[in-house]
């Protein structure tokens, strides 16, 4: 048995070496625990080294076009699941054998996804102190989530194609901040409502070994920019797949609150956190009001949030 593993990847010279290194040892880690995962790197329009940096590390690559949704249905291959990792991000050695045996073990479960773990901040700011604190204590909150994107496996992976989105467009208006007809942008949102809807919030699973870890935004432009990846997209799919919105309120399982017995850093960190959280929204509700009443061209969809793209492997920048 061969599982798949499909790293999208789209301008990520600076980040793909530490990320491919990293899931080199998990999938060393993987064969010595009787597990066969083959890694393939999906170039999502690439123009800059991407495809060198993975050959030096023999790893197969494989040209797509149009994001990375499509890049995703580019890299799937036959196996029990397949597992989906994000070129800027490292995982634990463990990480993709504790997937592979939680799918296994667990028929039931549809999506199995690691812990996940922000690094240090490159920055001295207080943001990118606040957005540190924010996600290493997973917003110190019991709100419901949607599994993690960054890695993940998944039985029967499946995003509907701009063909078969077609009808859902076409009873759509055009609107040049939401761009429905650009069709899906992003997996995990999309994917986390149709699978609690089908299956229950059951069927995701986040393992108890293994862990991914990446670099959260650390300044107010890139949050907004973080902010408004999410946010628009949830928006879209809403739009999109409205039976679907029931399921948003059964997402995972809840954790307890732990806010209000968290020391004094964390819940001045929260509290920052939460300030630049209502900026980004009222920034969002702008932007949209600009692109559907006065632009008379469509909102770019996906600016870069940069400093996510610092090295992974010694905390500088790339």
């Amino acid at each position: 048995m061969i599982v798949p593993v499909t790293i999208a990847a789209k301008n990520e010279a600076r980040c793909l070496g530490p990320c491919l290194d990293a899931l080199l040892v998990a999938v060393g880690v993987a064969a010595a625990r009787g597990i066969v995962c083959e890694l393939l790197v999906v170039l999502d329009d690439c123009t800059d080294d991407t495809e060198g940096v993975a050959r030096a590390r023999s790893v197969r690559t494989l040209r797509s076009s149009g994001g990375k949704v499509e890049a995703q249905r580019a890299g799937l291959r036959d196996g029990p699941f397949n597992i989906f990792v994000d070129a800027d991000v490292l995982v634990e050695p463990p990480t993709l054998a504790a997937l592979v045996e939680t799918m296994l073990a667990q028929p039931d479960v549809i999506v199995a996804f690691p812990p996940r773990r922000p690094l240090p901040p490159v920055s001295r700011g207080w943001l990118g102190w606040a957005l540190h604190v924010y996600n290493r204590e997973r917003g110190f909150s019991s709100q419901r989530t949607w599994f993690n994107g960054k890695c993940f496996a998944m039985r029967g992976w499946h995003v509907p194609t701009r063909a078969e989105l077609a009808p859902r467009i076409a009873r759509l208006p055009v609107d040049r901040f939401h761009d429905y007809a650009a069709g899906m942008r992003i997996d995990d949102i999309y994917l986390s409502r149709r699978v609690v809807a089908e299956h229950g919030p059951t069927a995701l699973l986040e393992t108890r070994e293994g862990c991914v870890v990446y670099r959260a935004p650390e300044t107010l432009r890139g949050m907004y920019r973080y902010y408004r990846r999410m946010r628009m997209e949830l928006d879209r799919v809403s739009a999109l797949f409205p039976e679907l919105d029931a399921a948003a309120a059964r997402f995972g399982t809840r954790r307890p609150d732990r806010l209000a017995t968290a020391p004094l850093a964390g819940r001045v960190a929260h509290g920052l956190f939460t300030l630049a959280l209502a900026l980004c929204r009222a920034m969002y509700r702008l932007e949209r009001v600009y692109y559907q009443r006065f632009a008379r061209t469509p909102c770019p969809a996906w600016p870069p949030v940069e400093e996510t793209k610092c090295s992974l492997g010694t905390g500088t920048r790339g």
